[in-house]
């Protein structure tokens, strides 16, 4: 049977664009088999969404509040 190894990521701040890096270069030298990451955080930044896109992993970001989505 198939697995799937799913990453989780709790930040109780704002996620930015640099922060994003930060966690998806952790992630990948800690679980390198992992195909998900998922992170929760209180806000994030526009950049970072648009971000999602670029990285070879699939990545959901679950923000608490989605007023703060500018950089």
């Amino acid at each position: 049977m198939a697995q799937q190894k799913i990453a989780l990521e709790f930040k109780d701040r704002h996620l930015t664009r640099p922060i994003l890096d930060q966690i998806i270069g952790a992630q990948r030298r800690t679980n390198p088999d992992a195909t998900e990451v998922i992170i929760r955080c209180r806000s994030a930044a526009r950049t970072a969404y648009q971000a999602i896109d670029s990285y070879d992993i699939k990545i959901t970001i679950v923000a608490r509040s989605t007023l703060s989505q500018d950089s």
